[in-house]
């Protein structure tokens, strides 16, 4: 049963299209198994949609289907927050103000005043919530996830967590004085016409004056400026709230909610938005830097070790690319730095910590062309057991999966029948001596197996080193 508190024309404020965002825009969808009594308590699954905190909306996660399919009855709920730069406004401004991380601020909002509070009016049980969402939804889980201190020390508002394509160490976040978020802002602020001197309430009353038309034209101008190198403005701030240390310090602190945990990727992940135009090492070199420019000279030495470049090994396995000499080798790196190593890094220290954890490779392809691989989202419409998806068996499996550890906290109870057995996530050490742990891997044509997680274990000790976490604002 969709439920929501807001008009239609108002849930269109939030999502997609930011040419109809502004800021009045917390509204929700809930749904539920049917025919099952109110004052039967179901869990519940609380989805957190992405679209690189720039864009989104609930429609990009069709929770009644997800619902219908379920073996077992459960509840629905996915809902949106403020984004772009009505939510994220990375500067020294919005940090004096206590302003960082709105769109943060209103998940954690959602969570505890509505979910926690409420959903039991809807039928839904508080103490069997689980937190989900894929690529920024999936980011935005894994900073809750990873934020058992402060004001959230040992209180979760969550009972387990589910994330594709995403991790509290994905991409990076870094913090207010972060030099391109600081031309960002300058630009963003010169098109309103606002200042930038430290007279502070005259920049807030200016902004708060402003014409929506007109910042959602610099927001979507400064994006646009930055898609090709995926320097994206309007990001979650490290220092904001939420996010006061960085996500890898929080793992190495243990400062996370030690609840069951499932965290998944696809095979090529970057190959969505990647450029496939670069030729020489130089070009690949430098777009890694330009993403981390604090990496230093031996950085960026291992880097080009790691990923053997093609356009002079003939035995590098990306060599052959589809449509530039560096294509396959970036998507390799950028997916293995953004969403991969990442994956890794949160199931490892979940693991450790003995929280029951599972790690799961999509290896499904979803109609895209065969140079593009498995591209980030590829697993989207899988989720919900789609009929409509190239491999429909995939679409029953995977979401028989997750259906089951939405239910349960275990996603091998209620399996879709014929399914295999999932191996709990459990890593005999930290380096590359010690044997890797199991995962699945869910591919079509009866594949779907474990396999121990193996795949370009050396590049991803790279991307989660401790000493480099800092230089990668990670």
């Amino acid at each position: 049963m969709p439920l929501s508190p807001s008009a239609s024309a108002d849930s269109r404020r939030c999502r997609g299209h930011p040419e109809l965002q502004d800021e009045a825009c917390l509204n929700f969808n809930v749904y539920r198994t049917q025919g099952v009594p109110l004052d039967q308590k179901l869990p519940v699954l609380v989805w957190i949609h992405g679209g690189a905190f720039v864009a989104g909306s609930w429609k990009s996660f069709d929770g009644a289907a997800f619902v219908a399919s379920s073996e077992v009855p459960i509840t629905v709920v996915n809902f949106h927050y403020r984004l772009n730069s009505l939510g994220f406004l990375p500067s020294a401004l919005f940090e004096a103000e206590g302003l960082l991380n709105l769109g943060l601020v209103d998940q954690a909002f959602f969570l505890k005043e509505f979910v926690q509070k409420h959903i039991a009016s809807f039928g839904g049980d508080p103490d069997q919530v689980t937190i989900g969402g894929r690529s920024a939804g999936g980011h935005s889980v894994g900073i809750h996830y990873f934020h058992n201190y402060n004001e959230d020390t040992d209180k979760p508002y969550f009972a387990r967590a589910i994330h594709q394509s995403g991790s509290v160490t994905a991409r990076a976040f870094p913090n207010a004085t972060y030099p391109l978020y600081v031309r960002q802002f300058t630009e963003y602020m010169a098109y309103l016409g606002c200042p930038t001197t430290e007279d502070r309430k005259a920049a807030m009353d200016c902004l708060r004056a402003a014409d929506i038309d007109k910042i959602r034209e610099i927001s979507t101008k400064l994006y646009n400026d930055s898609e090709r190198n995926i320097t994206w403005p309007f990001q979650p701030t490290q220092g904001g709230p939420l996010l006061e240390k960085f996500g890898s310090q929080s793992g190495y602190d243990g400062t996370f909610f030690p609840v069951p945990v499932l965290t998944s990727n696809v095979n090529d992940e970057g190959k969505y938005y990647l450029p496939g135009d670069l030729e020489t090492n130089e070009e690949f070199l430098a777009y890694m830097h330009n993403g981390s420019p604090a990496l230093n000279a031996t950085d960026l030495s291992l880097l080009a070790e790691l990923y053997p470049d093609p356009a002079v090994d003939v035995g590098s396995p990306f060599a052959h690319s589809p449509n530039s000499t560096q294509y396959d080798r970036l998507s390799a790196a950028w997916s293995d730095y953004g969403y991969i190593c990442p994956g890794q890094e949160t199931a490892y220290r979940a693991s450790v910590a003995d929280v029951p954890t599972w790690k799961l490779r999509f290896a499904t392809n979803a109609s895209w062309p065969a140079w593009q691989g498995i591209p980030h989202t590829s697993d989207t419409k899988y989720t919900w057991d789609e009929p409509t998806v190239q491999h429909p068996d995939i679409s029953h499996v995977y979401h028989g999966y997750l259906a089951s550890f939405v239910a349960a906290g275990d996603p091998n109870a209620h399996r879709y029948p014929g399914s295999p057995f999932w191996p709990r996530y459990e890593p005999a050490g930290y380096g590359l001596d010690s044997a890797p742990a199991m995962q699945l891997v869910v591919q079509p044509d009866n594949g779907t197996r474990a396999e121990p997680d193996a795949i370009r274990r050396e590049v991803c000790m790279f991307w989660r080193d401790p000493e480099r976490a800092p230089r990668l604002n990670k």
